[in-house]
């Protein structure tokens, strides 16, 4: 056999490929190139490695720039910092803060629990929203931007395996066509599992930090309500706007792999199930926090001046463009068809096939609509007529784990950049609660085995 032919045979190139993509990524951030060039210049690379001239790479980069989904990614992208902005100068970040300090009583489990509250609202680049409140509890001391944006960024993402309202869940129900409150039963620990797994981003805390303070009051709990006001609309926009939108125009559609692609009408009624709620809350948020902390319509106008503000809008555009030339150059179903190829045990599949398209993709929908249509048919001879729950587990919490790897997950990118910190340092945080999460995940799926 020909060393070339050796190699095609036996090497998954389109993986290859796509982690190289990575590794130029993670390499020119090192080296302080701005991420957003970074992202595009792994783009350039993978595309080309993938087959796509000058023109397809064109055309990719316009479809992701202009697809109904970018354009409200980067409009939340605009809002949720205005927000924050807006809050930071009047003063209103630093009493949620201080109210969570006395409510959660010690400043470190208050790093951890406000992006965990914030983890609830399935925003995308949720993180961006949370992280100017981890900063703030931190209180000054001396802690390092890595540590700052893993707790950020991990304790965000701890609802994902089971809360209802995230797209990666509702798709994982109906492709498994599992009730919803048995899906939720199965899947809690591997939320579970991934709170107790960042227990040790606490380690080597300041002192302080762990400092215990007094019994929670109830004008503590109040104020807590009072001061966090701006984050309960944007819940109640999103839970009335979704029940209004399922009731007077029908559920949202949903893009199955297999089924005929959306019309371009369905796909932006998709989009508003999607995003108008968020939308709507945002902006009425935004409104109801200038209007309570008496900022002048000025002072807003101030804050949509800023040029940090579009900055992370282009930081957004260039994970977009990523996500649509990856879609372009055919890689999600090239590596799958690699990893059939390799004959590798059942099990490692529905373990890596997810892992490999979350750190393709760095979306919970992504992972779920690649992965499972092929884990899932694998998952069922495996059982043999046994309940499925414990293969599901297994290949959603190995995708999550997957997608919080990603150098392009919307969340990791928008933190990194908040913290001025690069992705090295987050990594060396946040490897050992993966290794964690991923061990408690395994010894869950054997028990569930054994016991269903």
């Amino acid at each position: 056999m020909r060393p070339a032919a050796w190699y095609k045979h036996f090497m998954p190139t389109a993986l290859l490929y796509t982690l190289g993509a990575f590794a130029l990524i993670l390499v020119l951030a090192r080296f302080r190139v701005p991420l957003a060039a970074a992202i595009l210049g792994g783009t350039v690379a993978l595309g080309v490695a993938l087959g796509l001239n000058a023109g397809d790479l064109l055309r990719a980069a316009v479809a992701g720039l202009t697809a109904p989904m970018s354009l409200a990614l980067m409009l939340i992208t605009l809002l949720l910092p205005a927000l924050s902005e807006i809050m930071r100068q009047t003063g209103q970040m630093e009493r949620i803060v201080s109210a969570a300090r006395a409510f959660f009583r010690r400043p470190a489990v208050t790093m951890a629990a406000l992006p965990a509250l914030i983890g609830l609202l399935p925003m995308p680049g949720g993180a961006l929203f949370s992280a100017p409140m981890v900063e703030s509890a931190a209180g000054g001391k001396p802690v390092g931007a890595g540590k700052l944006s893993a707790f950020n960024y991990w304790f965000r993402h701890i609802w994902e395996h089971w809360w209802p309202l995230y797209p990666g869940v509702i798709l994982a129900m109906t492709l498994t066509q599992t009730p919803a409150w048995r899906f939720i039963v199965f899947q809690i620990p591997l939320g579970l599992f991934m709170a107790v797994a960042g227990a040790p981003l606490f380690f080597g805390l300041h002192p302080d930090l762990h400092a215990r303070s007094p019994h929670v009051s109830s004008e503590t709990k109040r104020q807590m309500l009072k001061v966090t006001s701006s984050i309960w609309i944007i819940v109640l926009a999103y839970v009335l706007g979704a029940v209004a939108l399922h009731l007077g125009v029908g559920p949202a559609p949903m893009q199955l792999p297999g089924q005929p692609a959306l019309t371009a009408g369905q796909e932006w009624l998709s989009l508003a199930h999607k995003f108008g709620p968020f939308l709507v809350g945002l902006a009425a948020s935004l409104l109801w926090t200038a209007r309570m902390n008496r900022m002048p319509w000025s002072g807003v106008g101030k804050v949509f001046a800023r040029p940090g503000l579009y900055a992370l809008v282009v930081l957004v555009a260039s994970v977009m463009i990523f996500q649509a030339v990856l879609k372009a150059g055919g890689a999600a179903p090239k590596i799958a068809a690699e990893l059939a190829a390799l004959h590798v045990p059942t099990e490692l599949v529905i373990m890596a096939l997810p892992c490999i398209a979350g750190l393709v993709t760095g979306l919970a929908f992504g992972f779920v609509g690649t992965s499972f249509p092929i884990v899932l048919p694998l998952a069922a001879a495996a059982a043999n007529g046994a309940p499925l729950a414990p293969y599901v587990a297994l290949a959603y919490a190995f995708g999550h784990l997957g997608q919080m790897s990603s150098p392009i997950h919307l969340c990791h990118v928008v933190s990194n950049q908040y913290f001025k910190t690069p992705f090295g340092p987050v990594y060396r945080q946040i490897w050992l609660p993966m290794l964690l999460a991923g061990v408690m995940t395994l010894a869950y799926f054997f028990a569930l085995r054994a016991i269903l």
